[in-house]
């Protein structure tokens, strides 16, 4: 097992280099050069439209630079005033559907794109780009619709069924020594993950809508059947605006419930309610915000884990350029458990880092993309555990690592390739663990 320290520091420093170049490499820096750059570029259009105001050229010039640092108001506004000057544009009613699809505004995009397609002599290129945007306007303002995934993978494990690190272990307070068979064991095996989302849209201005998420989780493996484990979850509610605004701030509470077996048996049943919030800071910046309550019931060998789960997350998103998205959230969680031995807080902080990219090959229907985490999680006991040990109540540090690259191609379908870690260190050794993971799936996303 002394190969996991190596393993799991390349790992990380990998996962860490990749995130310094992504958060702080000629990327970003450019990117915010740029935008600058754009920005000093649009005042001085400004300028020149303002002494030359029936100039189109300058006029669509200054919508397009405007679109591009994503100051939609100012390029519809600008682009709706030339055709006052001029209302056989069909370019610039391409255009103004377009922003006004991004925007959300679904019904006057569309009468644009209409009037578009309309017009005489439009290039093959554009009526299948109208049509594009057309169907997913379509898609997008159906009250009912339905999205999600189904993909099957391979797995392997360095410890499939989560066995202890080490053969020195305390029984009643003595010292123990563990057999072959109750030590971690490696083995590889197969997955499977079926997501299904369903949302009724209430048709409001502020991207309201009812949500329901589905989701199914399975893990075999060839020899280690307590690792085998199946994980069904639900959560239901409404996505409520506390303004008018398509991305202004939203609020979801939510009722949920989830059922996890491990080894063909049930592990523990879980229903709770929560609340959601969201909001949209600027252009580059949103927060978001968790807060729920559920009671967990075990199988009746591990009844005295059975209790009442309050989970609190926070976090902050930031997108410094269009491709890049870096998060970083903070957590709590008390769980108040029938035996105080079993009772726990937890405290952990979570980074992620994804990138999308064009990978310029004809098989992709969509951008690849390359995502990163890694977190630690401190957790305190209440009560020692009398079956290990009356000394001391136990004490965690978990950390965890992993790495995933999505290949989208046509039609939907998609493959994967990831590799994770993850590192628990205890003052007990009972239950000092580590695990290192690698997987490859295939699936399709509709």
């Amino acid at each position: 097992m002394y190969v996991f320290p190596v393993i799991a520091r390349r790992l990380f420093c990998a996962v860490c280099m990749g995130a310094i170049l992504v958060f702080s490499g000629d990327n970003a820096s450019m990117a915010q050069t740029s935008k600058a750059a754009l920005r000093t570029y649009q005042t001085t259009l400004f300028e020149a439209m303002s002494r030359d105001p029936q100039n189109l050229d300058i006029m669509f010039e200054y919508a397009g630079i405007s679109a591009r640092i994503e100051d939609y108001e100012a390029a519809i506004s600008t682009l709706e005033r030339m055709l006052i000057f001029n209302e056989n544009l069909p370019r610039v009613r391409l255009e103004l559907g377009v922003l006004y699809f991004r925007i959300g505004s679904y019904a006057v995009a569309e009468r644009y794109f209409a009037a578009v397609v309309q017009a005489d002599d439009i290039p093959e290129a554009v009526r299948a780009r109208v049509a594009t945007f057309r169907k997913e306007i379509e898609r997008r303002t159906r009250r009912h619709r339905f999205s999600g995934r189904v993909e099957v993978g391979v797995v392997y494990d360095s410890n499939a069924n989560l066995g202890p690190e080490g053969r020195d272990v305390l029984v009643f307070g003595r010292a123990a020594r563990l057999t072959d068979e109750s030590l971690g064991e490696s083995d590889i095996g197969g997955r499977f993950v079926a997501e299904v989302t369903h949302r009724y849209d209430f048709g409001s201005q502020g991207n309201e809508f009812w949500q329901t998420d589905a989701a199914i989780f399975g893990r075999r493996y060839k020899d280690e059947g307590t690792g085998s484990t199946e994980a069904f979850f639900l959560r239901t509610g409404p996505q409520l605006a506390l303004d008018d605004q398509y991305f202004g701030s939203k609020l979801r509470p939510f009722i949920d419930a989830t059922h996890v077996r491990a080894d063909d048996e049930r592990l523990y049943t879980e229903g709770g309610l929560g609340l959601e919030h969201r909001e949209i800071l600027g252009d580059q910046w949103s927060t978001f915000s968790t807060i729920r309550a559920s009671i967990r019931e075990h199988r009746s060998n591990r009844s005295d884990e059975d209790g009442a789960i309050i989970d609190l997350r926070s976090g902050v998103a930031w997108t410094p350029i269009p491709d890049l998205a870096l998060t970083a959230s903070i957590g709590a969680i008390w769980d108040e458990a029938k035996a105080d031995n079993e009772s726990n807080k937890e405290g952990s902080l979570r980074l992620t880092a994804s990138f999308d990219y064009d990978p310029g090959l004809a098989i992709a229907s969509k951008k690849w993309r390359l995502h990163s985490y890694a977190s630690v999680a401190h957790r305190l006991y209440d009560e020692p555990d009398p079956v290990v040990t009356l000394a001391e109540a136990r004490e965690d540090t978990e950390y965890r690592v992993g790495i995933q690259h999505t290949f989208n191609f046509q039609d939907g379908f998609y493959a994967s390739l990831g590799a994770s870690a993850i590192k628990r260190r205890s003052n007990i050794s009972n239950f000092d663990l580590e695990n290192i993971g690698v997987s490859a799936a295939l699936g399709y996303s509709f």
